[in-house]
């Protein structure tokens, strides 16, 4: 009884790991076969990837950072900005500083407050149907962390813009991102 029930908890472990297994490989596949949408223009705040936190304008506007979160696994930090603003910086070398990652995200306190949105006026609150009319429709889907997540892909730069919606259709947080940060 003792080797039988051994062998049923190693199927379910092995189960567990083939579907998160296989929901990352689709998300990454589905990036892949997402046609191409334009995201030259893109910002959050005023800001786009690649820009800098070090950039006299950056500091103009953010000033210092309220907080940071180093990530010792990876070569960038993230770093917590006045009025709700999330960036992940590369923290080394010549590129320190290097924006990789802009994020808008709510809080428990104040779900939808945020006056920073994208370049084409979608901000936390806005609805899915929302973002559908105004990026169109070549996007990708994931689901993570109860959200379900429409993804656009600027192939040509390299580069991700999701929008995180929660039960009921709401945008409850916003990724522009280096499509290759993990």
């Amino acid at each position: 009884m003792g080797k039988m029930h051994y062998k049923r908890k190693l199927v379910i472990v092995f189960t567990i790991i083939g579907i998160s297994l296989g929901f990352y490989v689709y998300s990454a596949f589905s990036q892949k076969l997402t046609k191409s949408t334009d995201l030259s223009d893109e910002s959050i705040g005023g800001f786009k990837v690649f820009d800098n936190i070090s950039s006299p304008e950056f500091i103009r506007e953010y000033g210092e950072p309220i907080d940071q979160d180093n990530n010792k696994a990876y070569d960038y930090d993230y770093y917590y900005w006045k009025g709700g603003l999330k960036t992940a910086s590369i923290n080394t070398d010549e590129d320190k500083g290097k924006i990789m990652r802009l994020i808008i995200s709510s809080t428990d306190d104040a779900q939808f407050e945020n006056s920073l949105q994208t370049s084409k006026g979608i901000k936390l609150g806005s609805k899915k149907a929302d973002v559908l009319s105004k990026y169109g429709d070549h996007y990708y889907k994931s689901y993570e962390q109860g959200a379900d997540i429409i993804g656009y892909i600027d192939h040509k730069r390299n580069i991700t813009l999701e929008f995180w919606c929660v039960p009921g259709g709401r945008v409850a947080e916003i990724r522009l991102d280096d499509a290759d940060v993990i």
